[in-house]
């Protein structure tokens, strides 16, 4: 048998090629206008960030199909005033995203467009989103900037978030490679990679780092506890967590079983990246590529800061696929004061999504807020599920330490002086747990009816 002679490895492009210079010119702007953004004072930032708004509407209402109807029944008022402009913009929503299902809401050329992503659809029809190559380095570089406060040359860091039609895996991938981390891309639910390969090779790698959801860093947790191992003697300084929402008690509780930091990152489908974490550990939103409201879920009236309520997007600089008043469906609180680090951008904490809010007796309660009433309480283990059966707020919940009654009735004592809401409260083994977790895209998400067919 002839034996083939193997293709050699493609080289580095020579700094003066095509793709070489495209790449640094795209990169050394998107750099400068990042440092020139993070030089303004607080003042400047919105008069800033409303005359890119102008731009913004001007071409998406130039080059988008969908703005392009969306004006042409109702066209916006002079963008001389950035206020008024903002306030007469209608909502963009999910609704818009899929029926414009693929490419309806895309401005630029097919041609440059650089990357093409879809949502999972685990809450409905999917929906898609696109960058072009500058819309991918502008938001890589912030990543960059974010990952490189606690990674560079010589750890090793994990990636456990989906790689499949997501832009946030590589651009974590991308920009811990450029500050010199090496990167091991294990990925979630795949069948070359399962969660217990996954653990070994944390065993074996020791790596400074793990990217995964808050509930994932818990199963490796428990997988390589099984396994023999102490997860807290590996050498995991960081686990940046993306993916869900966590609630402070539960937050603890991980960092303390890693002996790790957890820091948060946050962005959805349809942006990328909306929040990045600076070296003190805090979600900084990234106000130099979008406008940021917080509004009553229910009248859209402005919040002021400090207050819980839906997260609204606009984009200032994007070019694939422009959105304009964008309803994400997640409840945020952004910070009224600023952060330590000096940073202009505000902090932002994520509280979930409005729809994931339970209904009890006709009054909502955040499963956030419920988590932390949850978990806080002595002898609770690491998981819990809620849901609603025959109207009455049931609750299943790991116990540990403490005679799992005495738990559950503090639980659904706590849970009733908290939210003023009656509550069944029973007992989960962690192994129904795990079964369940292990075929879930987003564990944070875990059911009730998750917990049953895992029986």
């Amino acid at each position: 048998m002839a034996i083939l002679h193997p293709t050699p490895p493609a080289a580095t492009p020579p700094p003066n090629s095509p793709a070489r210079e495209r790449y640094c010119a795209v990169r050394e702007q998107a750099l400068a206008e990042l440092h020139a953004f993070e030089a303004l004072d607080r003042a400047r930032v919105r008069p800033w960030q409303l005359d890119r708004l102008s731009e913004q509407v001007a071409y998406a209402r130039r080059e988008s199909p969908f703005y392009r109807r969306q004006f042409a029944e109702a066209a916006p008022p002079d963008g001389s005033d950035g206020e008024k402009l903002l306030a007469a913009l209608p909502f963009t929503t999910k609704k818009d995203l899929r029926d414009g299902y693929p490419l309806g809401l895309i401005a630029a050329p097919l041609t440059s467009l650089a990357r093409y992503g879809e949502s999972t659809g685990s809450t409905g029809s999917p929906t898609s989103s696109a960058i072009t190559y500058r819309d991918w380095v502008r938001g890589n570089v912030s990543t960059e900037q974010s990952v490189g406060h606690r990674y560079g040359p010589g750890d090793t860091v994990f990636v456990a978030i989906p790689y499949e039609l997501s832009f946030a895996a590589y651009d974590v991938d991308r920009a811990l490679e450029t500050v010199g981390a090496t990167v091991v891309g294990v990925g979630i639910l795949s069948a070359v990679c399962p969660i217990e390969r996954t653990a070994r090779m944390i065993a074996a790698l020791r790596p400074a780092g793990i990217v995964c959801s808050p509930t994932r860093a818990l199963r490796l947790f428990d997988l390589l506890t099984e396994m023999g191992h102490d997860p807290a003697a590996l050498g995991v300084r960081t686990v940046l967590y993306v993916g869900e929402t966590c609630s402070p008690a539960k937050l603890a509780k991980i960092s303390r079983m890693w002996q790790a930091e957890l820091v948060p990152a946050y962005g959805t489908t349809e942006t990328n990246s909306l929040a990045l974490s600076c070296g003190h550990g805090r979600a900084h939103l990234t106000e130099d590529r979008h406008l940021f409201e917080v509004l009553d879920p229910l009248t859209a009236a402005p919040l002021a800061d400090g207050t819980t309520g839906e997260l609204v997007v606009t984009t200032l600089v994007a070019e694939a696929m422009p959105l304009l008043r964008y309803r994400t469906g997640d409840l945020v609180s952004i910070a009224p004061e600023p952060c330590p680090c000096g940073s202009v951008r505000r902090t932002v904490r994520h509280h979930g999504r409005a729809s994931d809010r339970l209904l009890v007796d006709g009054r909502p309660i955040d499963r956030l807020d419920l988590e932390e009433a949850v978990l806080s309480v002595p002898g609770t283990g690491l998981y819990y599920a809620a849901g609603i059966r025959d109207e009455r707020l049931h609750i299943r919940v790991e116990c540990a330490g403490r005679a799992a009654r005495q738990v559950c009735t503090d639980i659904a004592d706590g849970v009733e002086a908290r939210f003023g809401a009656a509550a069944t409260v029973t007992e989960v083994d962690r192994a129904t747990v795990g079964r369940a977790m292990d075929r879930m895209l987003k564990p944070g998400n875990l059911t009730l009816e998750d917990l049953e067919a895992a029986r």
